[in-house]
């Protein structure tokens, strides 16, 4: 879905794609909650979550990418900005946590960088075969809310 603004702008917002965004400011609303409003290259104002992003860094003034993860039937957008640290499709390190967990010898518990628990499924009956094992290789298949979407690598 494509999002044109409701300016009539000639810059098409689509789902799926990267684009520039100001962060305009940080504000508390009614639902004690805290958002950054972020502006487009279209000249308007979005709200994401500060939650989410609170390790991220960002500031009033901040040039940031995000991607348009979806554009709902009302017209919001709903916004991922670019991970400080981690990029889709590539292979990272994770400190192992705890395998097996839930009593499933098929998901472990990884920690990533800003110290997230994050459940990965292993595949195929893979084994992690050692107690002594640390780290464990993962591809970050996508990023929601801040949290990497990971699978174990198979390299």
């Amino acid at each position: 879905m494509q999002y044109p603004g409701y300016n009539n702008s000639k810059i098409l917002l689509t789902e799926g794609n990267w684009f520039p965004f100001r962060v305009h400011k940080l504000l508390q609303l009614q639902d004690n909650e805290w958002y950054y409003i972020l502006e487009d290259i279209n000249g308007l104002r979005h709200f994401i979550s500060a939650e989410y992003y609170k390790m991220y860094g960002f500031k009033p003034g901040d040039e940031i990418s995000c991607k348009i993860d979806k554009v709902n039937c009302t017209g919001r957008m709903f916004l991922e900005p670019r991970h400080p640290h981690y990029k889709e499709g590539e292979i990272y390190s994770f400190e192992l946590v705890k395998y097996p967990i839930k009593d499933d010898p098929k998901i472990v518990l990884v920690r990533d960088i800003f110290e997230n628990n994050i459940e990965v499924l292993l595949f195929l009956n893979r084994k992690i075969a050692s107690n002594e094992v640390k780290k464990v290789e993962c591809i970050v298949k996508s990023i929601k809310k801040g949290i990497p979407k990971l699978e174990i690598s198979s390299k």
